[in-house]
């Protein structure tokens, strides 16, 4: 179960409340505060994303830590003759979580600077004793998508809509997007061959408080899939993003059924040069 509910965050925000960010208010300060909601402006996005960026996310489970996630943009690399943002996102657990039960994933995607699509996806994982190494390339003029696997050597060609996303480019593409209160998203994405349909709505603003960031300026959120229109019901996700314009995940949460919950809160943040 930890599995799938941290993987389901690197997926969805993959991407992403027991670090609960709301805030509880009084009823002498309640209109003070909601007053405050009202002039968080959230600003447009950026055109592009940055080069280099590394936002480093600690995992917990019901409060107890258990790992990190990380997601880097690392540059712009030719793929397939097209210029495309390398992204990286890994999730290990700790020592304590690694005795039960460990996982040590990588994921990398190669996202089309000019189209904002995804053309390649890598998986990388290694959980127990499951592995999986897997590169899925697209061909969004053709609308093709060719998977191989390279621990069984099985492979799959498939179709896909125009300008699907994978599971990582995806939350990437999201912080390009220009949205606003009551504002609807919705655009494909493809996971494991299959292709969703990801919608969200943003919900509300606060000001919030991320573990060891401070106070920031936030929306919510809490998006679903949907697959040959079936909503997908592998537990409720919600998250906070920053309200300026590069649009930073800062925290998240999965409820999955018997109370299990796992969250992410974003608690390092590096750009350009101060990337190591």
């Amino acid at each position: 179960m930890l599995k799938k509910i941290i993987l389901l965050i690197v997926c969805i925000l993959i991407c992403a409340q027991a670090l609960y960010a709301g805030q509880n208010f009084t009823f002498s300060n309640r209109k003070a505060a909601n007053k405050v909601k009202e002039e968080i402006v959230i600003e447009p996005p950026q055109m592009q994303l940055p080069e280099n960026e590394y936002l480093k996310y600690t995992v917990r489970w019901l409060g107890v830590p258990v790992g990190y996630i990380t997601a880097s943009i690392k540059g712009i690399k030719i793929i397939n003759s097209r210029r495309a943002y390398l992204l990286e996102v890994v999730v290990r657990t700790n020592a304590f979580c690694s005795a039960i039960y460990k996982i040590d994933d990588r994921f990398v995607s190669y996202m089309d600077v000019e189209g904002k699509y995804t053309l390649r996806h890598e998986v990388y994982r290694r959980e127990g004793r499951y592995k999986k190494d897997a590169i899925t390339d697209f061909d969004q003029i053709a609308h093709k998508a060719h998977f191989k696997n390279f621990l069984d050597g099985s492979e799959k060609d498939f179709d896909i809509p125009p300008n699907v996303q994978d599971t990582l480019s995806a939350c990437y593409y999201f912080r390009l997007l220009p949205i606003d209160i009551g504002k609807k998203i919705e655009y494909a994405v493809c996971n494991n061959e299959a292709i969703y349909k990801l919608f969200g709505l943003v919900e509300s603003k606060d000001i919030i408080k991320v573990p060891r960031l401070g106070k920031r300026k936030a929306f919510f959120m809490q998006p679903y899939a949907k697959l040959k229109d079936k909503k997908v019901k592998k537990g409720n996700v919600s998250g906070y993003f920053g309200t300026d314009s590069k649009r930073l995940p800062l925290l998240a949460v999965v409820q999955a059924p018997m109370f299990t919950e796992v969250t992410a809160a974003l608690s390092e943040i590096a750009h350009g040069q101060d990337i190591e």
